[in-house]
């Protein structure tokens, strides 16, 4: 595939561009910041401009805070800014791709990065796990809705867990102005015994990111709803348990 790479950092962009020439493939680097619909859009249009049609759409922006800390102690700039780039960073690639992907006649994918964080108690990380299951659940309305109007474009929704990126240092990235009302940093570690999650930090588990591609290239062809990187937690099956359990009707099939 040809492909656009978009990255608030520019350097980054332009180190992926390099290694897709070397490959024989046509790329462009491109500076975005997707919690910017303007940005987006020009992405887009440069994407257009350069490639042609496009088969595949990831949205994969994501950041976090470090340390965790409670919802408590956050501040709305800081709910904002990660709801920014998380929820309204794959909402601006949904409104600025899929009109021109469904004017298309040819089939398109689109990949939404949610996080495992979604399918397990995650304390500390509330504003993270909050804008990654608002992907979920765009992911799966969506997917119906282009699927009800026979558009031909496919959703996959991606459950990565740890992986080694520099994802858990990205609030060196945060604009100073989403930082005007922030509260001097808590570490969840005040409230329990447990290690908060430092900026820097290692993550136990994490694995390569060359390891995920294959996984998403799967979903992509086989036109999959999910994809996971790591184990299902079992939490998962509890709730499932649960629900069921509460539920006041038998399953509707």
């Amino acid at each position: 595939m040809d492909v656009v790479v978009a990255d608030i950092e520019l350097e980054a962009a332009e180190r992926v561009r390099d290694e897709l020439l070397a490959l024989g493939r046509r790329s462009v680097a491109v500076r975005t910041d997707v919690s910017q619909a303007a940005e987006v859009e020009a992405l887009a249009d440069v994407a257009y401009a350069e490639l042609g049609d496009i088969a595949v759409l990831a949205n994969n922006a994501g950041v976090t805070w470090r340390p965790y800390r409670a919802s408590w102690d956050a501040s709305i700039g800081d709910f904002e800014w990660i709801m920014g780039v998380n929820f309204w960073g794959a909402f601006h690639g949904h409104r600025a791709f899929v009109p021109r992907m469904a004017a298309s006649p040819l089939p398109a994918h689109i990949v939404n990065t949610s996080s495992i964080a979604t399918l397990k108690p995650t304390p500390g990380h509330a504003a993270y796990t909050a804008s990654k299951a608002a992907i979920g659940g765009f992911s799966l309305a969506t997917r119906a809705e282009y699927a009800a109007a026979g558009l031909g474009i496919g959703v996959t929704v991606l459950y990565p867990g740890p992986v080694q990126t520099g994802f858990a240092t990205s609030e060196r990235l945060r604009p100073a102005a989403d930082r005007a009302d922030a509260r001097g940093v808590v570490p969840w570690q005040t409230y329990t015994d447990g290690e908060p999650m430092r900026a820097g930090a290692e993550t136990p588990g994490a694995i390569d990111p060359a390891a995920v591609g294959p996984i998403v290239l799967d979903a992509i062809e086989h036109d999959r709803p999910y994809a996971m990187t790591h184990p299902l937690p079992p939490y998962v099956h509890e709730r499932a348990r649960l629900l069921t359990e509460l539920s006041p009707h038998p399953p509707v099939e």
